[in-house]
């Protein structure tokens, strides 16, 4: 990058010729000796440098207004209004703001500057103050990561909006490396930002996210991409991707770069305009002149075209060539193997036209198949556009289409296709999937709507973790493209039989005999003070191995003042006790990172209420002298991950806190929460399980959200189901053994 420090400076020395809202004063003056510098210096931020009039402009156009304390005492109108002698003030302390530039609603070219300094005038002599006037506008810039083009089609756009007229600016492929220059309105200080593509099924796709209390003299870099794009989720809070920002105080930002757009491709086969990195369906035996049209922003210095089939079509050794940089008779195998080249002289190198002959392309339909031609520009300022135009030859009618990743589950899948443009299938619709490893096809009907194909219903009975290969079918016709997917892990959870324990006080239900190995935790931490854990192992109750988890609702008593404790597990970990006096709260991080997407919790449970007596919350229907409830929940969810301060390098989806003196201020799990993309639960009312036998308990998952991939699993269990609020019946019992995720 190139540094600039560019400047704006201005000596004002006097006060004649100014305008005056009021007498100065002769109890002792001094001069004022001003310094203006306009600073148009930005980092990893592409702008645009000044041009001399431009500076010139900003000079003679700039305001200058002095204050004592809040009230006007002077005020300039560009350079022309001040004195050459200097600015006599009387001696005290004052503010000065510079302002220049336009103040716009939207703009991508047009800037607001702003200066402020304070200052302090002292008798008989000469104050120097120089004011920096930095960008002060709302400043915007978009990125799009690589992951979305595992959903979406390139063709990527978002538009950023204030309220106000004019106030909105389109970003897109063509211009992501501008800048966009807001002037938020008084009133509002929020952007929106429209994010719109087209899913690789065709489908439109639009999300709208907003930056609340957006700062003037701020950069707001933009980042849209997967969440979690290391497993290639999408995730959207609410659709299907993240958008990142990163804001940046302009004062700090020191350097600049010139920008320069990337060259530009246009294309037509025959009369049709398309899109070089799109795919092109031809029917073999067939095709037309293909033109393309390369323009850069600076002079174009290379031009790389290349494709397997040359050396065969142009009957050459080479399978790439630089359009600028040609040799004579590299010039004439291109001629008359049917490419045609005009630089455009008028141009003067910024442009170059292409043709493909429609012979040439006739070359590459003689055999079904699918072949590509690529292109790449360079200009004098290293700007670079890469192209990869894809011809799939083939008579069939319609064209198999990756899967979204969202609609991979472990056991199930819905498949895609499309019918080819200009093309009417003559058959029944149907895929043809198996596994990648077998020989045998599985059909299943396929359904369309426009030009879009996708299996009748959900493809069942996968494997999960196992790569799948499909086709669309038009009767016996095949497409001849051959899609593949991977099912998601079905992935359980550790230590679910409760077998692995350590410690005596607290009992930890842990992975091994190390305490870090914890997945599962209890609130025995906050009993432990009266001497009672209120979860522990039993060898005698249990579903299978040797033991279950013991839940049981208790009055855990220090020096005699008692406290309701619920039996409770879940998955996290115990954080903090808080002491209110003699009563103990706990902090709890609940939740576990986890991507897949079960259908069902199935656990072993045993249970015993008790008679609520002491402890009830008839407000949400724990009457006293009726039995207790006990809870099993489970939720996967993209919550954003919080608690990080209570231990160093964890993150949890939720941060719980019961608090006993003030049960109003209890922050627990909410299952209405929008991160929240499935959920089940099972409240318990009555005895549960034989004497010694547990009863199996299946808990469905209701999924909210079937385009948004978990981040987190957050599962609790509780003898007492509202022990968040130190309500239950003591001596209520949960027991608990093999839990597992059904997919």
């Amino acid at each position: 990058m190139k540094k600039i420090n560019k400047y704006i400076i201005l000596s004002l020395l006097a006060l004649s010729g100014c305008q005056s809202d009021e007498n100065v004063g002769y109890g002792g003056e001094g001069t004022l000796r001003l310094g203006v510098q306009m600073k148009n210096d930005l980092q990893v931020v592409v702008t645009r440098s000044l041009t001399a009039d431009e500076e010139s402009a900003l000079v003679k156009d700039c305001k200058i207004r002095i204050y004592d304390t809040d009230k006007l005492i002077r005020k300039y109108l560009g350079t022309a209004e001040l004195p050459e002698e200097g600015i006599t003030l009387p001696s005290g302390e004052y503010r000065v703001r510079v302002t220049a530039g336009d103040s716009v609603a939207a703009s991508f070219t047009k800037k607001f500057y702003e200066g402020v300094e304070l200052f302090t005038v002292e008798r008989a002599k000469v104050t120097p103050v120089d004011v920096i006037c930095n960008i002060a506008n709302t400043v915007t810039k978009v990125a799009f990561g690589e992951s979305l083009k595992t959903v979406f089609k390139e063709e990527y756009a978002v538009s950023i909006a204030v309220k106000a007229e004019n106030g909105i600016l389109d970003f897109n492929a063509d211009n992501l490396e501008a800048m966009g220059y807001f002037s938020l309105p008084a009133d509002c200080d929020t952007l929106f930002c429209t994010f719109s593509a087209t899913d690789i099924a065709g489908r439109p796709y639009t999300q709208v996210d907003t930056i609340s209390q957006a700062k003037a003299a701020t950069l707001y870099q933009l980042t849209y991409e997967y969440k979690d794009i290391e497993v290639g989720n999408p995730d959207t809070g609410g659709a299907i991707l993240h958008l990142r920002v990163d804001a940046t105080p302009l004062e700090i930002i020191e350097e600049e770069v010139v920008y320069y757009r990337r060259p530009v491709f246009t294309a037509a086969y025959g009369d049709e305009i398309f899109n070089l990195d799109a795919t092109s369906y031809v029917a073999t035996e067939s095709g037309s002149d293909v033109t393309i049209n390369i323009t850069g922003s600076s002079a174009l210095q290379q031009v790389l075209l290349s494709s397997e089939q040359f050396p065969e079509f142009l009957a050459t050794s080479e399978n790439s060539f630089d359009l600028k940089n040609l040799t004579e008779e590299q010039k004439t195998q291109l001629t008359e193997g049917g490419i045609l080249i005009d630089e455009k002289a008028e141009s003067k190198g910024y442009a170059l036209n292409l043709i493909l002959s429609a012979d040439l392309i006739r070359k590459y339909t003689v055999n079904e198949g699918t072949y590509a031609i690529s292109l790449t520009a360079t200009d004098a300022n290293n700007k670079m556009r890469t192209a990869n135009w894809k011809m799939v030859v083939s008579d069939a009618t319609v064209q198999t289409e990756p899967v979204p990743v969202y609609e991979v589950w472990a056991t199930k899948a819905t498949l895609y296709g499309t019918v080819l443009p200009g093309r009417e299938p003559q058959g029944a619709l149907a895929f043809r999937y198996r596994k990648a490893d077998e020989q045998d096809w599985k059909i299943v009907d396929a359904v369309r709507d426009g030009q879009n194909v996708q299996s009748a219903s959900a493809v069942t009975g996968l494997l999960s973790d196992t790569k799948y290969e499909y086709q669309l079918m038009d009767g016996d016709v095949l497409s001849t493209v051959v899609c593949t997917f991977t099912t998601e892990k079905a992935l359980q959870l550790e230590n679910s039989s409760f077998e692995y324990w350590s410690g005596s006080m607290p009992a930890y239900i842990a992975t091994s005999s190390a305490e870090s190995d914890i997945f599962w935790d209890s609130g025995n931490h906050g009993s432990k003070s009266a001497s009672v854990d209120i979860t522990v192992a039993d060898a005698s109750i249990k579903h299978s191995g040797t033991y279950s988890a013991k839940l049981t609702s208790t009055d855990a008593k220090v020096f005699g003042i008692g406290q309701f404790a619920a039996g409770n597990l879940f998955a996290g970990r115990y954080l903090k006790t808080i002491m209110d006096g003699l009563k103990g709260n706990g902090v709890l991080g609940w939740g576990r990172p986890f991507t897949a997407r079960p259908s069902a919790l199935r656990v072993y449970v045993k249970y015993r209420p008790e008679v609520v007596t002491n402890n009830a919350l008839p407000e949400q229907g724990l009457i006293s002298g009726e039995p207790d409830q006990g809870i099993i929940y489970v939720a996967v969810g993209d919550w954003p991950g919080t608690g990080s301060e209570y231990i160093s390098g964890y993150e949890w989806a939720v941060v719980a806190q019961t608090d006993f003196n003030h049960p109003e201020n209890t922050r627990t799990f909410d299952p209405n929460d929008e991160n929240i993309i499935a959920y089940g639960e099972r409240i318990f009312t009555e005895d549960v399980g034989g004497d010694t036998e547990m009863a199996e308990i299946i808990i469905p998952l209701d999924y909210r959200d079937n385009t948004r991939l978990p981040k987190y699993i957050v599962m609790v269990a509780s003898s007492s189901r509202y022990g968040d609020y130190f309500a239950g019946a003591v001596g209520s019992i949960m027991w608990i053994d093999d839990v597992e995720l059904v997919y």
